[in-house]
């Protein structure tokens, strides 16, 4: 039987050329328009060029500065912000505003509970202490004292400051510690309310913890922490440290006074002497036994700036009772602190005679030769120290003795001679009117 035939195959094709031997795209035909541009370029070519500006000599004046400031916008410098105690939230808060005394009053009460906390129950380092007390200032310059629980706040400050400066608390120890404090305060209010006959409220201008959540034995003011106080108090706590970062801006890089008073009194010790150097008494038979301190020159040195830093230090945590801080920066105050404890340990800086040896002229505020201390205090004004100085005795003066009453009248004359003669007299201040600024007067806000 035949087969049938196979088709044919397909014809092969023919090879792709060579790269050089590639024929050329054809041209397109001539009765082919090109597609139109687009319609923006359209628009663009049929308006009219810009004419070229005249040059500045025919234009006037006006026009001139016209075109100038179109092209050149100047930025207008930001007028500084002012603190006032009279515009604060705690001041404008309605419907029962504070007044400036009782707004000041109550910051000064809550920072005690804050150093009482922080060093005493927590024991936590000064710094730290310090810092809380910055962000419970800041705090509150943004929120009023009606809004928050001052107390709430100044444990979110605590278990903050304590993270910030490198000496965490845990929030149960800071809850525990912070609401015994704070019951026994309020149990001692009570016996002192009753003792004296007095039959209000126990727990002052703090509520008393519920019956449920605390005992009301004396031995016994602990926080149970299975209760629901613990338990609402704990993410009161946790909401308000959140808040404070936020009131504050997350700026947790707190300068403080200390490092700038300590680095002074190690520069200027050359510079200051004892306006009457003390007197060491005699040894008795007593204490012949007892080591007596050497009373040489160096020992008189060493103690001036013992003293001197000791005392300085002392102001500068009294500073933080108040508002300073939202004032002047911690260099300023700084400088304050340490002009206060020389005139309070009776320290005045070094007055030279022509022979280039010290007088034992008494009187250091003025003689011929003597320095002023406004000479050895870099960057700060007459006018910003006696501010500062006027807010801190006023804190402090109240809880001294005489002496230190006298020691203070004569530190408040001496700001107002400086004030009277004009300030510092390299700085073009123009002079200071009155030494004496009252301290709940606008001062700018620098932190």
């Amino acid at each position: 039987m035949a087969q049938p035939p196979l088709p044919p195959p397909p014809p092969r094709r023919p090879p792709p050329p060579a790269a050089g031997n590639a024929p050329p795209h054809p041209p397109p035909p001539h009765n082919v328009r090109p597609p139109p541009p687009p319609l923006q370029q359209q628009q663009k070519s049929q308006q009219p060029p810009p004419p070229p500006p005249p040059p500045p000599s025919a234009l006037p004046s006006s026009a001139t500065t016209t075109t100038a400031t179109a092209t050149v916008i100047h930025r207008v410098p930001v007028p500084p912000s002012h603190f006032d105690e009279n515009h604060l939230p705690s001041v404008l808060f309605h419907p029962n505003p504070m007044t400036p005394e009782a707004e000041r009053q109550t910051r000064r009460r809550t920072i005690r509970f804050i150093e009482e906390a922080g060093q005493r129950s927590l024991r936590m380092p000064r710094v730290a202490v310090s810092t809380a007390t910055v962000f419970f200032h800041r705090f509150y310059a943004k929120h009023a004292f009606q809004e928050h629980d001052r107390f709430e706040v100044a444990m979110a400050c605590l278990l903050l400051a304590g993270k910030t400066e490198e000496s965490p608390k845990k929030l149960e120890v800071v809850i525990r510690e912070c609401w015994k404090l704070r019951r026994r305060a309020q149990q001692q209010q009570q016996q002192r309310q009753i003792g004296g006959g007095g039959n209000g409220g126990g727990g002052g201008d703090s509520p008393a913890p519920s019956p449920s959540s605390a005992t009301t034995s004396p031995d016994n003011i602990q926080i149970d922490p299975k209760s629901e106080e613990y338990i609402r108090l704990k993410e009161r706590v946790l909401l308000l440290e959140r808040v404070i970062l936020h009131t504050i801006g997350f700026e947790l890089s707190i300068e403080h006074p200390y490092k700038y008073l300590v680095d002074f009194v190690q520069e200027k010790k050359r510079l200051l002497e004892y306006a009457k150097p003390p007197t060491t008494a005699p040894p008795s038979s007593s204490s012949q036994s007892q080591p007596q301190p050497p009373s040489g020159k160096s020992a008189q040195n060493a103690q001036m700036v013992q003293e001197l830093a000791q005392n300085a230090m002392n102001f500068a945590n009294d500073s933080m009772h108040t508002s300073l801080c939202l004032q002047y920066t911690a260099r300023e105050i700084a400088m304050a602190c340490v002009y206060l404890s020389g005139k309070y340990s009776g320290i005045r800086p070094v007055s030279t005679s022509t022979t280039g040896t010290a007088t034992t002229t008494s009187g250091g505020a003025g003689g011929g030769s003597n320095k002023q201390w406004i000479e050895l205090l870099d960057g700060i004004t007459v006018e910003d120290l006696t501010t500062i100085c006027i807010q801190i005795m006023e804190l402090v003066q109240p809880r001294k003795g005489m002496e230190s009453d006298m020691a203070f009248k004569m530190i408040r004359k001496d700001l107002e001679e400086m004030g009277s003669v004009g300030g510092r007299g390299g700085e073009g201040d123009g002079g200071v009117d009155s030494g004496v600024v009252m301290p709940n007067a606008k001062r700018v806000k620098t932190n």
